[in-house]
């Protein structure tokens, strides 16, 4: 599924998503996880702030991003949690 991404240069000189959007929502980027590189794609694994975590895939040469995996329900509810 094509998304649309908002780009950062990274501490590796490459481009690391900041912000992405999935239909009408704006998710930031609170961490990448991991990312690693099959070419000719490079691969971001990535946590929102609500918990979940996706995998996007982007294009370098024709600078298209993909959600190619998404992980997670979001967070307990503090009111959840019991101690």
């Amino acid at each position: 599924m094509k998304i649309c991404v908002l780009s950062r240069m990274g501490r590796r000189g490459q481009y690391d998503p900041h912000v992405f959007h999935l239909g009408q929502r704006r998710l930031p980027v609170v961490a990448v996880l991991d990312q690693w590189t099959e070419p000719p794609h490079h691969y971001f694994s990535v946590r929102v702030e609500d918990g979940r975590r996706f995998v996007l895939r982007h294009d370098p040469a024709t600078g298209e991003w993909e959600l190619a995996a998404a992980y997670g329900g979001g967070q307990v509810p503090a009111a959840a949690i019991r101690l």
